[in-house]
């Protein structure tokens, strides 16, 4: 049975959220096929990019492989599909699974297991793109994984000076699987010699390895052991040593752990329940050391995908019964939820089994998919602007009053505030997204981003106010 399955990429500003209503599906490849493999990975690059990478079996059209594509005006236009890797055309038995895409600094990154015709084991590889996507180079790493064709999670962040961390869970022959961790010190054209991670069972299985770094630069690797214990591992020297904290005592039982850093000291943990596809989170605000009691997000799910940052977090998921799929959000770092909602207002893709990944960045809302129709599938993206106002002073958006402009709108060096034609605009104070002043800017409305004192501020949502002028949100890039 074929799996209609997309990717969600999604950026909430820190409050309450509304609905949001998803445009027409657009092809994103420009390739269709009758078989696929896997659920495709999205990212949203810092001027609101959008880029896809995705498996391609080939068979029947001999073209399998790792693809991407990009849309670099917010999904108006995409390219053509771009091969990332493969082997001889006429291969059909060859193996592609498991993309991982991260952006860092206009630098792309695209990990992937693969399997030539006619070998055994599966070797992982790296591949980085200079240019947004157009050209890519390749680097078959040393790293052997499992023979059986069915690869472990990989999960690697990207750190200045070409640094990238990697864990991933593979098995030697028929024995359990286990997580490993290696590193590069030449932006992935080589890594260290994988080493298990010491804390993980010898007689048990370990899967989904969620690996970050948090702003003290330490590696935190959550993973599940036997499906249903909850572990972090922790390393303070760049891998040499961990340390090894089983959460279960204070979270329960559960599986699929998905971490992520939102702050000096917080982190968030979304997971699934022990119970039929319950979903949970938990928020630490002392780097995992403590935990807040589990939050059930939704008693049951068939398939899932969250997304975390900041004061921000995001769950969705699909119904086994109905192959409905809804949604839930918190603006406050998970203090509160909004309802569930539907994903759609209406389903453009009725029963279809849908499977989910996401991310968050910007005010920017997007999905990748491929559907079914017939027998041949194609990838397609659909979005939509999230907006949902902002908790400042005073109304935002009143009907019949001019409007503050903010060129650009999304922006990483400078932007420029200015009051409609013939209108003289008041001083011009900008908001951070919770309401607190920023600064005042001179009466050439440019503003750097920085506050008062001239230092930089974080990515994220920020408005310009002026005195009977409606307000201008703008997007701080990183």
């Amino acid at each position: 049975m074929k799996l209609l399955t997309f990717a969600l990429i999604i950026l909430l500003p820190a409050m309450a959220a509304a609905d949001v209503e998803f445009g027409p599906p657009v092809n994103c490849a420009g390739q269709t096929s009758e078989w696929w493999q896997g659920p495709p990975v999205g990212r949203i690059g810092p001027r609101g990019e959008l880029y896809a990478a995705w498996t391609h079996t080939g068979f029947g059209s001999q073209d399998g492989g790792i693809y991407f594509a990009r849309s670099l005006d917010t999904n108006r236009t995409w390219s053509t599909g771009i091969t990332i890797h493969f082997w001889d055309p006429g291969w059909i038995h060859a193996v592609y699974s498991r993309p991982t895409l991260v952006e860092f600094n206009d630098t792309l990154f695209c990990l992937y297991w693969g399997k030539p015709e006619g070998t055994e084991a599966l070797h992982l590889f790296a591949s980085r793109s200079d240019d947004r996507g157009t050209s890519w180079n390749i680097f078959e790493t040393s790293i052997s994984g499992d023979v059986s064709g069915s690869p472990g999670r990989a999960s690697f962040a990207v750190l200045p000076g070409g640094i990238v961390h990697l864990v991933f869970t593979t098995r030697l022959s028929m024995a359990p699987y286990r997580t490993y961790y290696c590193r590069s010190t030449n932006g992935g054209r080589t890594f260290s010699t994988p080493t298990p991670l010491p804390g993980d069972p010898v007689t048990t299985s370990v899967s989904s390895p969620s690996l970050i770094i948090n702003p003290g630069n330490e590696l935190l690797v959550a993973v599940s052991h036997a499906y249903e214990a909850l572990v972090l591992n922790r390393s303070t020297d760049n891998g040499a040593t961990w340390d090894t904290t089983h959460l279960t005592a204070q979270l329960g039982a559960g599986s699929d752990p998905s971490l992520y850093s939102a702050g000096a000291s917080r982190l968030y943990l979304l997971w699934e329940g022990p119970d039929d596809g319950e979903l949970r989170f938990a928020r630490s605000e002392d780097l995992g050391r403590t935990w807040s009691a589990p939050f059930s997000i939704v008693g049951a799910s068939w398939s899932y995908g969250y997304a975390a940052h900041d004061d921000r977090v995001f769950a969705l998921w699909g119904e086994s019964g109905t192959r409905a799929s809804y949604q839930r959000y918190s603006g406050d770092r998970g203090a509160t939820w909004s309802a569930v909602e539907p994903v759609w207002s209406s389903n453009p893709f009725p029963g279809d089994w849908l499977v989910f990944r996401a991310d968050i960045r910007n005010d920017l809302a997007a999905f990748w998919m491929h559907p079914e129709p017939g027998n041949v599938e194609a990838p397609y993206c659909s979005n939509a602007d999230w907006l949902t106002g902002v908790a400042e002073p005073g109304p935002v958006g009143r009907t019949g009053v001019p409007t503050l402009a903010a060129i650009p709108s999304m922006f990483r060096t400078s932007t420029v505030f200015s009051a409609p034609a013939g209108r003289r605009a008041s001083p011009v104070l900008v908001y951070d997204a919770a309401g607190r002043f920023v600064r005042a800017l001179g009466p050439d409305g440019i503003w750097d981003g920085t506050d008062a004192r001239g230092r930089r501020l974080g990515a994220g949502l920020y408005v310009g106010r002026a005195d009977g002028l409606t307000p201008a949100r703008v997007v701080l890039g990183e």
